[in-house]
């Protein structure tokens, strides 16, 4: 069965990395391929020919439900336009001071699942289950593609999304029926709504509400970063362990008091009506989480095994394990784009293989083992998917899993029963012991988390390492009898002389990164890194800084910075800046608008220079007197090697333009040129271009940005001009390597899948 799964769980995998849906002439020659053999080999090869089977089946299954998935997202005509759309609200809508999001079931004029936001002061008290008509202006699914950054259109693939947009300001937004859905979700709102009282005043009740009905919208943004730092966010949301927690704890209990009746364990045995009720608990605690992807999943998980009880079939437990998995696949196989369904499996697998050493040591010892083995084993998935992982995780998870397990979760539970029944003053009293457990916690994590050393980062270089570090832990837990443990140690030695990247002397690693409609660039030479402009902040305090630098900067493991660059104060230059200052070292600051900048900074000017590891940085404008404000007051930045150059404008428009010119014009002359202020109309013009001669412009711009840049009259201009012209909002991250020749890779390209945006798009 679990060699079935892993087959299973293959074919779905391979298939999710295709950049197409489409089945190309080599796939099908593979598929018509495998089937031949399947088939001749089925008589002496049984095995290995339904292994074959299963793997194709895989294949064809994620295939199939891609399709449909893909086949629900809106179609083209009703974007990017005003469109009266009905529906209902889905789950719990989160609301906050300037917006509520919600998901909203579209069923006229399209059937779809919508990523909805309502903005403004007097919206709307929204609620689950309410059937609205609303003024709408939709998109297609659109996300940041860089280096180290969340995929959030493969998030929104995952969540079954058909498109993303917003609620306009209309008097067709109307309120159509209240509670159209189950009632179920219409408690678990009613129930969030008689926490409110209890929870807002505690300093961690956003966590105690996630771990009640799994609405993680209420967490503090400190609080995340705490626990991400110290890889116990697994723990501050519903996830298999809680709800096999709970399940379990339920099943030992009605088993310890059913065989205190004799007579009762004659007519139903204690293990199988304890089954009875761990399942029935796995499934209300699922059902008030709202039953979402993760949950669904726990509860399968929990489910094979009180199944396999009340059957009374004493199975293997690797066959219950590959059964699990079969099942949730075979449910969802999107599954596989979420961190928790891998954490998940693999962590039960680690349990399941290491629970049988040291079967001859007290059960305290094999629980310290267990729990120590899996922070250990968990860190290179964690680094994988999150580019860092916590190096300290094991103390943390030491301490954190026993405190949420029998103190933080129960307590929670529990407090919520009170309020159910009506008991006030117990709730609250549970709910602030709870809230007091979560202080001490933090206190302790707090102090792991500010170890320098605490943080490993892993860049896409190291992916050896990794394998090497997962295959040196799986062989320490090989039985004794096997005499292989030896071997971790030459295993992990190899770690150290797996070779790391080097830039070269006289080269210029350039990163355009995908900040949407902003800027920010990133540029490394052999020992130096240089971050010019920071991207853009919102409202809600999602930043660019924060949510794109940070994590690119991280997985290519830079700790300083030598200088940044912040052209100008306009918000998509400088927004990013405080999360990049709070995140890393940063030596020195030039900016054209120091006083708009809190910590010590230096006027940029023309005439600056400096040179490292053979690339020379020049500043070129504004000049140190200049009356150029706004936009054109930009610094201006070119990166030369000996053989090629690289000119930043930032936002400058035609009056800078025309200054440089008429000063710099010698100095202009770059083979690719970062177009001036996004392409704008009021800017890249003609003089300006003649004097840069670039064979190449990259055009940093949003996806369907509101100023409709680049302007097509100045597109036109580089085409007219035999300029290639390279957009971030299609190309994503664009890597520029100025070495013994120009070479430029597009991260959307070099990554493309079938679920992203494509780039005809625009």
């Amino acid at each position: 069965m679990l060699i079935y799964a892993l087959n299973f769980l293959l074919g779905i995998s391979v298939f999710s990395f295709k950049n197409t849906l489409e089945i190309s002439s080599n796939e099908w020659v593979l598929i018509l391929c495998g089937f031949l053999a399947i088939f001749t080999l089925f008589k002496h090869q049984k095995p290995l020919s339904l292994n074959g089977l299963v793997f194709l089946l895989g294949f064809a299954w994620m295939g199939w439900f891609s399709v449909q998935n893909l086949n629900t997202h809106v179609d083209e005509i009703y974007l990017n336009q005003s469109i009266l759309v009905t529906g209902v609200i889905a789950d719990l809508p989160e609301a906050s001071t300037d917006k509520t999001k919600f998901i909203f079931y579209a069923n006229s004029p399209f059937k779809s699942r919508l990523k909805l936001s309502w903005y403004g002061k007097n919206r709307p008290a929204l609620q689950t289950g309410d059937a609205w008509q609303l003024q709408l202006k939709l998109k297609r699914n659109n996300g940041y593609q860089n280096l180290g950054g969340f995929d959030y259109e493969q998030w929104l693939f995952y969540k079954q999304m058909g498109a993303t947009g917003y609620v306009r300001s209309s008097k067709s937004n109307q309120l159509i029926q209240v509670n159209q859905t189950n009632s179920m979700d219409q408690f678990r709102q009613d129930l969030r709504y008689s926490l409110q009282p209890f929870l807002q005043a505690l300093d961690f009740g956003g966590v105690v509400n996630a771990l009640i009905i799994g609405d993680r919208s209420f967490i503090k943004e400190s609080h995340w970063e705490l626990f991400k730092d110290t890889n116990t966010t697994h723990l501050s949301v519903i996830s298999g362990l809680h709800i096999g927690l709970i399940s379990g704890f339920v099943f030992l209990l009605v088993q310890f008091l059913w065989r205190r009746c004799q007579r009762c364990c004659h007519q139903i045995p204690a293990q199988v009506l304890a089954a009875y009720f761990g399942l029935l608990s796995a499934f209300l605690y699922a059902l008030i989480a709202g039953f979402s992807i993760p949950t669904g999943r726990a509860f399968i998980m929990a489910g094979v095994v009180f199944v396999s009880l009340i059957l009374r079939r004493h199975h293997n437990v690797w066959q219950l394990y590959g059964l699990a998995l079969i099942l949730v696949l075979a449910n969802n196989p999107l599954s596989i784009f979420s961190v928790g369904f891998w954490l998940s499996f693999y962590v039960v697998g680690v349990i399941i293989y290491g629970v049988k050493q040291h079967q001859d040591k007290s059960w305290m010892f094999r629980l310290l083992y267990i729990q120590l083995l899996i922070s250990v084993a968990t860190l290179p998935l964690i680094a994988w998917f999150f580019a860092s992982g916590s190096l300290l995780s094991p103390i943390a998870n030491l301490v954190a899993i026993p405190v949420f397990s029998f103190i933080v979760t129960p307590l929670s539970l529990i407090g919520a029963i009170l309020v159910l029944i009506g008991l006030s003053y117990p709730a609250e009293l549970s709910f602030a012991v709870a809230d007091q457990a979560l202080a001490g916690l933090s206190y302790f994590l707090g102090l792991l988390q500010q170890f320098e050393f605490n943080q490993w980062h892993y860049t896409q270089t190291q992916t050896l390492d990794l394998i090497l570090f997962v295959l040196a832990v799986f062989i320490t837990l090989t039985p004794k009898g096997l005499k292989l443990r030896l071997l971790s140690v030459p295993i992990l030695a190899l770690m150290l002389l797996v070779p790391n990247e080097k830039i070269a002397q006289n080269t210029a690693l350039i990163t355009i990164l995908d900040v949407g409609q902003g800027i920010s660039h990133v540029v490394q030479t052999q020992n130096h890194t240089l971050l010019f402009d920071t991207g853009a902040r919102y409202p809600s305090g999602f930043n660019l800084g924060g949510s794109v630098i940070n994590p690119f900067l991280k997985a290519k493991q830079v700790n300083v910075l030598d200088k940044v660059i912040v052209s100008h104060a306009d918000n998509d230059h400088i927004g990013g800046l405080t999360d990049v200052l709070q995140a890393i070292k940063v030596k020195e600051i030039l900016t054209s608008t120091p006083n708009k900048i809190t910590r010590q900074s230096s006027l940029c000017y023309a005439g600056q220079q400096w040179r490292w590891d053979g690339v020379l940085f020049e500043i070129l404008s504004p000049t140190k007197n200049t009356r150029l404000k706004g936009n054109n007051a930009s610094c201006v930045l070119k990166v030369s090697t000996d053989q090629f150059s690289v000119l930043m404008s930032a936002d400058i428009e035609r009056k800078a333009e025309k200054q440089l010119v008429k000063h710099q014009q010698e100095k202009l002359n770059s083979d690719i040129l970062l177009s001036p202020h996004h392409g704008s109309k009021t800017s890249s013009t003609q003089a300006f271009l003649d004097a840069v001669s670039p064979s190449i412009i990259i055009i940093s711009s949003g996806y369907q940005n509101r100023f409709n840049h680049p302007a097509k009259q100045v597109t036109d201009r580089y085409k007219a001009n035999k300029i290639k012209s390279i957009n971030t909002n299609c190309a994503g991250q664009i890597n520029i390597k100025l070495g013994a020749e120009i070479s430029i890779n597009e991260y959307r390209k070099d990554h493309a899948r079938y679920y992203n945006r494509q780039c005809s798009d625009l």
